[in-house]
């Protein structure tokens, strides 16, 4: 994942053409200092942006954007946590982030 790209154009899902696309959370436009009055000129940014194997659809994005940031199988270690106490403190923080990153996708029309 790198934070604060800037990004070619507004974009949810940007094929590379490489078989991986980017993914880009949280998209803003922004006018540059230095741009012209008289012009409408835009950067965009993304708060988040994952490289993610194509296609790019709503299991595959949701699955990368999770093994990236729970890695190394923190992601089941959360899991087997909320199995034994469903208000596990991890569990609870693993199921809201989760929750969080499929409605992010759906908002996107990713479904």
């Amino acid at each position: 994942m790198q934070k604060n790209v800037q990004i070619s154009e507004n974009v949810f899902v940007q094929d590379l053409g490489t078989g991986f696309s980017y993914v880009n959370f949280c998209r803003t436009a922004v006018v540059p200092d230095n741009a012209p009055e008289d012009e409408e000129v835009l950067e965009y940014y993304a708060e988040e942006q994952y490289r993610v194997p194509n296609p790019a659809d709503y299991p595959t994005i949701v699955n990368t954007v999770v093994k990236e940031n729970y890695p190394h199988g923190a992601d089941e270690a959360a899991l087997r946590k909320g199995i034994v106490n469903a208000q596990d403190a991890d569990f609870v923080e693993f199921n809201n982030f989760v929750e969080q990153v499929k409605l992010k996708c759906k908002n996107e029309g990713i479904c």
